[in-house]
């Protein structure tokens, strides 16, 4: 699933460049709901062959993102039927979202396909959606043509190991931030009881320099001593993290 969120970002900013305020009432739902078609090229939705066989020829023909922009386009010609639930139902929403109308009338959706590709290709889009996705994704490796052209099978295949890579180190770090946020909720009172501690420590030292205590404790020779406890405290959470 990783490697399809950024590619389904691109959804709500298409939305919001076509029609600000259908995308707004659709922002409670995560753009998940266009997983099935995007990815199978709205195969397992169309039934008849005629019409399978004419949408892959516009598709395929076409850059890798205009799938996106057809379900934008798609979300577009239901404005009314969606302006009609309330926009705090958005597991209703994501029923209707996830099935597609019948008949799909797929000459006039082709046609605005390419209107709205060309009024707002992805490098415009808002919110610096494009940008989010990985150079090594096939949406940005085929978007040049010219580009395209002079790629080799093994320019293909170095990418894709790539954006696995990528993949991989998202997965990681979100693991690791899940982690993290388990562990702050299960030692929330420790923490703060040590995070109490370490500020009376520092206090104390800070004090006894201000007093001039035994041994004549100087400002630097306390502020080592800080940087101990510093070093001590983020090593504890380090083990924690990682």
């Amino acid at each position: 699933m990783t490697g399809t969120e950024t590619h389904l970002q691109l959804l709500p900013a298409i939305l919001y460049a076509v029609d600000p305020v259908l995308c707004k009432h659709l922002s409670a739902t995560q753009p998940f709901f266009a997983l099935a078609a995007t990815l199978t090229l709205y195969a397992h939705d169309i039934e008849e062959y005629g019409d399978i066989a004419r949408l892959f020829d516009f598709l395929l023909a076409s850059p890798a993102s205009i799938p996106l922009y057809l379900f934008a386009v798609i979300v577009e010609s239901r404005k009314a039927e969606l302006l009609e639930i309330e926009e705090d139902e958005p597991e209703m929403l994501h029923s209707i979202l996830s099935k597609l109308p019948k008949p799909l009338k797929l000459e006039s959706l082709i046609q605005r396909t390419s209107e709205l590709y060309k009024q707002h290709p992805p490098e415009s889009l808002p919110n610096r959606a494009w940008s989010r996705v990985s150079a090594n994704s096939v949406l940005k490796t085929t978007h040049d043509p010219l580009q395209l052209a002079k790629q080799t099978l093994a320019d293909g295949e170095v990418m894709s190991e790539r954006q696995a890579a990528e993949i991989r180190r998202s997965d990681d770090w979100k693991r690791r931030k899940l982690r993290l946020r388990l562990l702050s909720r299960k030692y929330r009172r420790p923490a703060r009881v040590a995070t109490f501690g370490g500020a009376a420590i520092a206090a104390v030292v800070i004090a006894y320099w201000l007093r001039g205590g035994a041994g004549e404790m100087s400002l630097g020779s306390a502020l080592p001593v800080l940087s101990r406890l510093r070093q001590e405290a983020w090593s504890v959470l380090r083990g924690y993290i990682f």
